[in-house]
């Protein structure tokens, strides 16, 4: 057997090390995706849905994600390689579906490292321009200015990625030292802006204390004009909250990427299940207390807020003397009366970027790794340096998509979430249907799973499998509602490509005599 891997797989051995633990699955299971989708938009697209229950639409979120991060675990626990969904789709459903799901996947994930990059650039800037305004420092609202453009926060997302680059270049275990030194701070200070929220003392108190932060009447101003512009407060809302579901998707997107490294988990039929759990409750609970609490502190304010700065940022520029981008950290600097200590906590949230950002690098140079492993990606990308434990290559094509998702940034906030969601959530669909066959198609592989519990005689990853399935064409609605014929167009030529490349290797296994059909018989070599 070893001798004929070494003929079908690129080599014997990956050549990773195994370094994580359950805590460190938990962390990468709440940092991956803790970041734009509660923090940022959650906020900044109130006007888009008016209406919209924010709390309800993520607890939805959570209800959908739980049975889905669950067969995630088990899949894992089963295969546990680095590639994740791939390994699971390409073993069950054959090289094809599994090969253009991954290529999806790996654009989606790259793009979406590079959103955030230049997400967070903002967020820092609005804390400096919030910071200056309140202490009159001109020169820190001219900085938190600039970093709020278009073009200083393509550049410091460009910087960002990076940073970030670098460190995914330096391997595991520095990736995971770092990811277990930050993950705490962004969580403390999303702590103290939850518990400032609850504490704020109801909305004739966030009142005077917004209108001190900004000028005497600006809350009033902001409403008054808003409602002058055409903004209306809407009673609640069913069809909105549905709507509301591609900020929810999108925030819980990341929840399941450290599957993808799992031939770097040391004990994976333990951890996995443990570490997915646990952060998926975690996530889910701790997205619906910071949305219920920031919407209980201002209430329709936030909508206002959101409609001037998207349709009528002068107005609000006339009010409050700059242009600040809603976000949570915004909320609380607004309300928090010491501007240094706002400050303080906004950075700090803002790090939930940072958390973010790692696993994606992380996740998609060992998607790419296991492709390659496969050879149906260039076999340069499966290179692992001997000394950090790292796919170099791999790490540095991801790295490509990273700057694209920057660039991608001057679209409308729509249509990158619709791509984006499209891209990595259609994995989901042949996920789910891989693993209600495998318990039937692949019984030697299902045997390696660490719970084969039944329902009526039905196997639990069946049913899983088919409520995924389901989920993985909900997701994909959402997602086409926004596409217009360009995006569609764009994307079937991303299909292309990647197909192109799929054919191309194919083509090259054929003539070097190597059987594919032997490739996907089995779970790649750890």
């Amino acid at each position: 057997m070893p001798d004929e891997q070494g003929v079908i797989f690129t080599r014997r051995a990956s050549g990773l090390v195994r370094e994580l633990s359950w805590f460190d699955v938990f962390i990468f299971v709440v940092a991956g995706p803790a970041a734009s989708g509660v923090i940022f938009y959650s906020v900044s697209t109130a006007a888009d849905f008016p209406g919209a229950s924010l709390p309800l639409a993520f607890l939805v979120g959570l209800l959908i994600f739980f049975p889905i991060t669950l067969l995630v675990a088990l899949s894992s626990a089963t295969m546990p390689r680095s590639g994740g969904l791939y390994i699971a789709v390409s073993r069950v459903l054959g090289p094809t579906i599994g090969y253009l799901s991954a290529w999806l996947l790996f654009v989606g994930y790259g793009i979406s490292s590079g959103v955030l990059s230049y997400i967070v650039i903002g967020l820092i800037g609005s804390g400096f321009s919030t910071a200056g305004l309140g202490s009159g420092l001109e020169g820190l609202v001219r900085v938190g200015s600039l970093m709020q453009t278009q073009l200083w926060q393509t550049v410091g997302g460009a910087l960002c990625v990076v940073f970030f680059w670098w460190i995914a270049y330096k391997g595991i275990r520095k990736m995971k030292s770092i990811m277990r030194a930050i993950f705490f701070i962004p969580l403390v200070a999303t702590v103290i802006a939850v518990v400032w929220f609850f504490l704020s003392g109801g909305i004739e108190s966030v009142t005077s204390s917004f209108n001190q932060a900004w000028g005497a009447g600006a809350f009033e101003a902001i409403q008054a004009r808003a409602a002058a512009l055409g903004w209306t407060t809407s009673e609640f809302s069913l069809s909105s909250t549905v709507r509301a579901l591609i900020v929810v998707i999108w925030a819980y997107t990341s929840i399941t990427i450290i599957n993808y490294a799992g031939g770097e988990i040391k004990t994976p039929k333990t951890s996995m299940v443990r570490g997915f759990m646990v952060g998926t409750i975690f996530v889910g609970l701790f997205y619906m207390v910071i949305v219920f609490s920031v919407y209980r502190a201002f209430g329709s304010f936030i909508g206002s807020y959101d409609f001037l700065h998207d349709n009528n940022p002068e107005v609000l520029q006339e009010i409050m003397g700059g242009l600040v981008q809603p976000s949570i950290p915004f909320y609380f600097m607004s309300i928090a009366g010491n501007v240094w200590f706002g400050l303080i906590i906004a950075v700090s949230i803002a790090m939930w970027f940072a958390n973010s950002i790692l696993p994606g690098f992380l996740a998609n140079s060992r998607l790419a790794f296991a492709m390659s492993m496969d050879k149906s990606f260039p076999p340069a990308l499966s290179a692992v340096n001997r000394r950090t434990g790292s796919p170099t290559n791999a790490v540095h094509l991801n790295a490509v998509f990273c700057f694209l998702g920057v660039l991608m940034m001057s679209l409308s906030v729509n249509v990158i979430l619709s791509v984006l969601t499209f891209t990595v959530f259609f994995i989901f669909w042949p996920f789910g249907l891989s693993a209600m066959l495998l318990p039937y198609h692949k019984p030697e592989i299902y045997e390696r799973s660490p719970v084969k519990w039944e329902l009526g005689g039905i196997p639990l990853m069946t049913i899983l499998g088919a409520f995924t399935f389901a989920a993985g064409w909900f997701f994909l609605f959402l997602s086409f509602k926004n596409f217009s014929p360009t995006i569609m167009l764009s994307l079937i030529a991303l299909m292309l490509v990647g197909l192109i490349i799929y054919l191309y290797q194919q083509h090259r296994n054929r003539a070097e005599g190597v059987d594919v059909s032997k490739i996907y018989s089995q779970i790649p070599p750890e």
